[in-house]
């Protein structure tokens, strides 16, 4: 049984992510096919994996400044590299991460194999069936670590799988793009699984082990940020296992499987980027923490236009589960102690970070990386009285998510940032509830049914 509705949840999710970015892109609703420049790497190296045997992409270099060139060299004049590549020893590189890249070459083999001729347009189908799949696959493997290590029965797993896959910016931004958020959701969805396998199991189970490091490890290539969770629930693991010979034989196999993370990024920072201050995130790791703390840690959770709980409501009752498990008593849940450690201090870190809102992008894009342990948070609740006895508030704030998520993938084509982005060293525009990205879209709406002349004084009227 687990194993259908696995393939259904990744069926119907794939369906309704690729399927309703081309309703919307097939019938002029939203044309922007590439949410960011950031993701544009990830759709190129595929195509150098397989026709070149490379990581360099210095082949389709002229093909990606043709279209998105450095924002200060729009004519091409000085020859500025765009800030989604690096150019070291005289090739191209991404700038960032290559986990996403790398799992979408299957999807890329065959058309390229059979002579796909490298567009633009075929890459933005490539890319967009590799992103929805990884999120589908995602909310299947997160169904399964439900079901089987969080003991919900089947309805209960489906719901906070489909809060997982609809209610959150997973629906309306990471399956929509190679993002790194949506590659590191899915290895710490496996990671996880493996590292609760292996401590639930009355024997010790070495394979287990080696997969939840292989798996911890892949998700801290995808993003850095990923190294709370591998933290934490490491710690997690360290109480559980609680005597010293158990921690000693589960944490060979554990570093095993970390370690050829380690290897594969030595084998291709040392070949590619001569160096780790050559990584992307390296020469921005010391002058870019400059956010007017604390304000921007109430705007991670509560800006009208980026906010984790303004554009994913249902994410209240992941303080609820936490308070339900703390009222229950830490030591039987203690778990979920770690789940909201990893959650605050993710949040905390990125509200430094001058980019804390994400840039050029829907949402929170910055604090999706702890999306599933924001709604592991719920099961909790789920399985109290209190969700079987009256659920309304939950099933309206999960509605209401979904719908804030459509807007999403209607809606985000870039007109909102054009008219109201100042950047980030004025982020008062981020807290106007008037001119807020849900509110422009409402107003946009009025405009295609004539009800209203224009969505904001600086915008044309629309057509």
């Amino acid at each position: 049984m687990n194993s259908k509705k696995f393939f259904q949840i990744v069926f119907i999710s794939f369906f309704i992510y690729f399927g309703s970015w081309l309703l919307v892109y097939k019938t002029n609703i939203n044309k922007l096919a590439i949410q960011s420049e950031d993701t544009v790497p990830a759709m190129f190296l595929p195509v150098a994996i397989i026709k070149e045997k490379t990581l360099y992409l210095g082949s389709y270099y002229n093909m990606l400044i043709s279209k998105f060139p450095h924002p200060d060299d729009k004519n091409q004049i000085r020859g500025l590299t765009p800030f989604y590549l690096k150019k070291i020893d005289g090739h191209y590189v991404s700038a960032f991460t290559l986990i996403s890249g790398l799992l979408a070459v299957p999807v890329y083999f065959l058309p390229l194999k059979f002579g796909m001729v490298v567009t633009w347009e075929n890459l933005i189908i490539l890319s967009k069936i590799s992103s929805a799949l990884i999120m589908a696959l995602s909310g299947g493997f997160f169904y399964l670590l439900l079901k089987k290590q969080f003991s919900l029965d089947e309805k209960k797993a489906s719901v906070l799988t489909y809060v997982f896959l609809f209610a959150t910016v997973n629906l309306a931004m990471l399956s929509q793009s190679l993002w790194q958020h949506g590659t590191l959701q899915l290895f710490s969805i496996l990671g996880l699984y493996f590292v609760l396998d292996h401590l639930k199991s009355p024997n010790f189970k070495p394979f287990s082990a080696f997969l939840s490091g292989l798996f911890y490890g892949l998700a801290f290539l995808s993003r850095p940020t990923a190294a709370l969770g591998l933290l934490f629930i490491g710690i997690y693991a360290l109480i559980k296992l609680n005597n010293l010979k158990s921690i000693l034989k589960t944490g060979v196999f554990v570093a095993l499987g970390f370690l050829l993370n380690v290897a594969f990024f030595l084998w291709y920072n040392n070949k590619y980027y001569i160096g780790i201050e050559n990584q992307g995130y390296a020469s921005q790791l010391f002058g870019s923490w400059i956010s007017p703390f604390p304000v921007s840690f109430f705007g991670v959770w509560l800006s009208p236009s980026k906010g984790i709980l303004t554009y994913s409501p249902v994410f209240l009752f992941s303080f609820v589960g936490f308070y339900i498990a703390v009222k229950k008593g830490l030591k039987e849940n203690l778990q979920y102690l770690f789940y909201f450690l990893i959650v605050v201090i993710h949040t905390l870190v990125i509200s430094f970070w001058k980019h804390w809102y994400g840039g050029y992008s829907f949402g929170y894009r910055m604090s999706s990386d702890v999306i599933p342990y924001l709604v592991l948070l719920m099961v909790p609740y789920l399985k109290s009285s209190w969700y079987d006895k009256k659920h309304f508030l939950f099933s309206l704030l999960f509605g209401f998510s979904i719908l804030v998520q459509a807007f999403g993938i209607v809606f985000f084509d870039g007109i909102w940032h054009a008219a109201y982005d100042t950047g980030f060293k004025n982020t008062s525009w981020l807290w106007s509830l008037k001119d807020s990205e849900f509110m422009f879209n409402v107003r946009r709406l009025l405009v295609k049914a004539k009800m209203l002349e224009r969505a904001c004084p600086k915008c044309l009227p629309l057509k």
